[in-house]
């Protein structure tokens, strides 16, 4: 069903925006095959522009290539009248310095996905009205997932042999600014297994039992890259509540105890540290509360992020999603609870490369082992692990990618796999044992031990005190020398200045 307003939707753009997108579409295949699907020739302001996009059109129909060449060919056929209005605008098109690339191929997508949500919400109305509640239902849900789906993004491809040059520069370029792409996450163990941090493209999870710090591990994760790091995060929250997770995070970067935070009791002097520290990053942490159904998928996030950007010109470069077993699937709504989880998981792979990249952080549930509760000895197999997942590290059990819950197949949609192990030992001494598992496909399997202070969302590598939360200057101070940027020597900062890191 297609609404009748369909054929009536002009652009939103003026007419040097027109020339651009007609200009990607002469020099860009990829672009030109997607766009001529939703960009009709009524859209264009003047009949110049619509003679030109409807040749395009016809090239690509033919299975040809259209170019500048074939459409100034064409101008011989066009009547003589209009022939120099046409050759006129044809040669606009050809001096325009197409320096705005990504700004046309992402306007044009969220103009397009816009109209696409119109015409399926009008569809819907006209259904509902006539009593077909269900149909209605069914044409929104498809039609929103195909507007989230809409990209005129180049496609990535490659001629390898042809591309070695440009990827040594890019590698050059990436090393020289290492710190753009990467996000360490202040626990020296967990950033050399992750080369520096995680990067911009990749999908980090880390899996727990319940109540073992999970959602303390995001916050503590978003607080770091944003103020360590000086980045821009976005925190989807998909249980809980906001009020709940921002007093997780004042008490994060005040070092109080949360109980006090979230009664509102700490210090005055605390507060006004934090007053005075969140003034300089006002903008720096989004945090998104998703709670008001159980059918968010990643294009909610998308959706989120494309707001975002469009109504306050805010892209974060790293996502944290807190937590990724509650998402849905974004296509078919009759799946399993595995293939919910396989689908939701692999689509939040596909969010990481939108845009420009994102790094992305969330968590998981681990399936509750078997041998719980058992000896240590009769815990094991005969291979030495654990009957529900869990290997033995160090004398200890640690979850690993066996202990995945309701999804195995998450595994396999995640680039950093790590677990939140904690025993009654560890509880006592306020620690926990965190397991790298899998990187990138190589089995890292490393043990790190981190002090976990979970009254002040604290998470402290205990192998290097350069990295404590409370000298994050410290942090970028080491970062800043690797990239052989120039920064101040440590010891010339002012002392009042890193007081304020408490």
């Amino acid at each position: 069903m297609q609404s009748e307003n369909a054929n009536s939707i002009k652009f939103g753009f003026d007419a040097e925006f027109q020339r651009k997108v007609i200009k990607l579409a002469l020099l860009d295949d990829g672009f030109c095959t997607a766009a001529i699907q939703h960009v009709r020739p009524e859209m264009f302001e003047s009949d110049a522009l619509r003679w030109c996009w409807q040749n395009i059109m016809r090239e690509r129909e033919a299975q040809r290539t259209p170019t500048a060449l074939v459409l100034r060919d064409k101008l011989r056929h066009v009547e003589p009248v209009v022939q120099p209005r046409y050759a006129a605008m044809l040669q606009a098109i050809e001096q325009d310095q197409l320096r705005e690339e990504h700004y046309v191929r992402y306007s044009l997508a969220e103009f397009v996905a816009r109209n696409v949500f119109v015409a399926a919400y009008q569809d819907s109305q006209k259904l509902y009205n006539m009593g077909r509640v269900n149909d209605a239902i069914d044409v929104m849900k498809r039609e929103a997932d195909r507007a989230a789906r809409i990209s005129f993004a180049s496609p990535a491809r490659y001629w390898f042999y042809a591309e070695l040059e440009d990827r040594q520069r890019q590698r050059k370029e990436r090393a020289r600014r290492e710190y753009d792409y990467t996000f360490p996450t202040g626990i020296v163990g967990v950033d050399e297994v992750l080369d520096g941090g995680l990067s911009i493209g990749e999908l980090g999870c880390w899996m727990g039992d319940a109540k073992a710090g999970k959602s303390i591990m995001l916050v503590h994760l978003a607080c770091y890259a944003a103020r360590a790091l000086m980045r821009k995060v976005l925190l989807v929250l998909l249980e809980g509540s906001y009020l709940q997770t921002a007093s997780r995070m004042d008490a994060w970067h005040a070092a109080e105890l949360y109980n006090e935070v979230k009664r509102g009791t700490f210090s005055y002097e605390a507060f006004a540290r934090l007053q005075d520290e969140y003034r300089s990053a006002s903008d720096r942490l989004v945090i998104r509360q998703m709670t008001d159904s159980w059918s968010y998928s990643a294009a909610d996030i998308q959706t989120e992020l494309t707001e975002l950007a469009g109504n306050s010109g805010w892209r974060p470069a790293m996502l944290v999603v807190d937590y990724g077993d509650l998402l849905r699937s974004q296509t078919g709504k009759n799946l399993s609870e595995e293939q919910h989880q396989r689908d939701a998981f692999g689509d939040l792979q596909v969010l990481c490369k939108r845009d420009a990249g994102y790094a992305v952080w969330t968590v998981s549930q681990a399936r509750r082992p078997r041998g719980l509760g058992k000896s240590a000895k009769d815990a094991k197999d005969d291979n030495g692990n654990g009957e529900g997942g869990e290997v033995w590290r160090g004398g200890k059990p640690v979850l690993s990618r066996g202990s995945m819950s309701d999804s195995y197949n998450k595994v396999r949609r995640v680039d950093f796999l790590g677990s939140i192990n904690q025993d009654a030992e560890d509880k006592t001494r306020h620690e926990a044992r965190l397991y790298l598992d899998i990187y990138r496909d190589n089995a890292a399997d490393t043990v790190v031990k981190v002090k976990q202070d979970l009254n002040r969302m604290r998470f402290v590598d205990l192998m290097d005190p350069l990295n404590r939360p409370d000298r994050a200057s410290a942090v970028l101070d080491e970062m800043d020398k690797k990239s052989k940027q120039a920064v101040p020597e440590k010891a010339a900062l002012e002392p009042e200045k890193l007081d304020l890191l408490p």
